[in-house]
């Protein structure tokens, strides 16, 4: 496999869930519609060789601003944290709850 590449289209979603995990020498990457459905695996796999990231605990960032640009107008984040590496039920379920939210 070539982890440069990633074949799949693009998502194309008004409002997305995106969900990054990983552990030693493996990651997975899932994302969905925020509005409907559920949760689909985009990557499952090894880490590519040499890439081992910083270890950060304790802190999420959902985005940069507050330069009273007009580029990030109308931007919206929000996060989850969860413990460890979580399973796809526990991503399931929140997902499930931000479907409820229902963004609009």
């Amino acid at each position: 496999m070539n982890s440069g590449y990633n074949p799949d289209p693009p998502i194309n979603h008004r409002f997305v869930t995106a969900i990054v995990k990983g552990e030693p020498n493996h990651w997975s990457i899932r994302s969905a519609d925020a509005q409907a459905g559920g949760v689909s695996t985009v990557f499952d796999g090894r880490r590519p060789n040499g890439y081992n990231p910083m270890k950060k605990q304790g802190a999420i960032l959902l985005g940069i601003g507050g330069d009273n640009s007009v580029s990030g107008e109308g931007t919206f984040f929000e996060g989850v944290l969860t413990s460890g590496y979580p399973s796809n039920a526990t991503e399931s379920a929140v997902q499930a709850n931000i479907v409820a939210a229902g963004y609009r």
